[in-house]
C-alpha cells in the first residue's frame, strides 16, 4: 500500500519502483546547493534512508542558493539544518549524519550499505572528493556529480567499471599529499562551453578567493537532471550518460 504522501507518483512509477526508491539507501556528500536540493527532490520521490555529510554552517551568503539556507539556520550545521528539513517533508525518513564531513577515517562507512554516491562536495576540497570516488569504485558503486554554471548545468556520471575520475581529469599516478590539497577541480572539465561571464581570468581570481558566483536556478537545474538520472538509473529504467560523456543543459553562453 502507498502512502499518500507519494500517491501522485504512481502513474509516473509503478507501486513496485516507489518501493524500491523506499529501501534505497543514497550517500550525500556536501549538504549545500547541489547535496541539498537533490536530498529534497530525492525524499519527495520516496527514498527511504539518506546519509549527509558536511562539516560546514550555513552563512546569510548562501541563502540565495542552498536547500535549507534560511535566516533561521545561519549559524547552524549544514546537515542539522538539512536534516530537520527533510523530517519535515517526510517524518519516517532515516537519515545518518556526519557532522565531520566525508574523511578518511570515515569514508567506507559513509558510503557502506548505499545504493548510489552523489558527490556535491566543494570545489576547494578536490582531495576529499577524490579519496571518496576511490572508496566508491572500490565498493562498485557509481557516483554521480553535477555543477551550477550560471544559468545551466551539467551532469557527470561515474561507473565504478568504466572511467575513474584521475584518468577523467588526466592526473598522474602518485601524487604526493602536498600536490594533491594544491588540486581544485578543473572547470572546463564539466562543461564543453563555460558561460562568457566565466572567462580564464576570472576562474583563477574566483579559486583562489575561494568563491564562485552562483545563483538558485542552476543550483536547481543540478539536482533536477542528477535525481532523473540517479532514479531512472537506480529502477533499472535508463542507463545515465557515463564519463567521459556528460549531460549539459545551458540557457546562456
Amino acid at each position: 500500500m502507498i502512502k499518500e504522501q507519494f500517491s501522485r507518483n504512481l502513474g509516473i512509477m509503478s507501486e513496485e519502483e516507489i518501493n524500491i526508491l523506499q529501501k534505497s539507501t543514497i550517500s550525500i556528500a556536501g549538504c549545500g546547493c547541489i547535496g541539498g536540493f537533490s536530498a529534497e527532490l530525492l525524499v519527495r520521490m520516496g527514498i527511504g534512508k539518506v546519509k549527509l555529510a558536511d562539516p560546514d554552517v550555513f552563512d546569510i551568503s548562501n541563502i540565495n542558493r542552498q536547500c535549507a539556507a534560511t535566516f533561521e539556520s545561519v549559524g547552524k550545521s549544514k546537515v542539522l539544518a538539512l536534516r530537520d528539513h527533510l523530517l519535515k517533508i517526510n517524518p519516517e525518513l532515516i537519515v545518518e549524519e556526519y557532522l565531520s564531513g566525508v574523511t578518511k577515517e570515515n569514508v567506507q562507512q559513509f558510503i557502506h550499505g548505499s545504493d548510489y554516491v552523489i558527490d556535491a562536495i566543494d570545489y576547494f576540497e578536490f582531495p576529499t572528493s577524490l579519496f571518496m570516488h576511490q572508496a566508491a569504485r572500490k565498493e562498485h558503486l557509481y557516483i554521480i556529480t553535477a555543477v551550477a554554471l550560471g544559468f545551466g548545468t551539467s551532469v557527470l556520471t561515474f561507473s565504478p567499471t568504466g572511467m575513474s575520475l584521475e584518468q577523467y581529469l588526466g592526473l598522474p599516478d602518485g601524487l604526493s599529499p602536498e600536490k594533491l590539497n594544491e588540486l581544485t577541480f578543473p572547470a572546463g572539465n564539466y562543461t564543453s562551453s563555460l558561460p562568457a561571464y566565466a572567462t580564464p581570468d576570472k576562474i583563477l581570481k574566483w579559486i583562489q578567493a575561494k568563491t564562485i558566483p552562483t545563483i538558485s536556478v542552476g543550483q536547481a537545474l543540478g539536482p533536477g537532471v542528477l535525481v532523473s538520472h540517479l532514479v531512472l538509473h537506480l529502477l533499472n529504467r535508463k542507463e545515465p550518460v557515463i564519463v567521459p560523456e556528460k549531460f549539459e543543459l545551458q540557457f546562456e553562453l
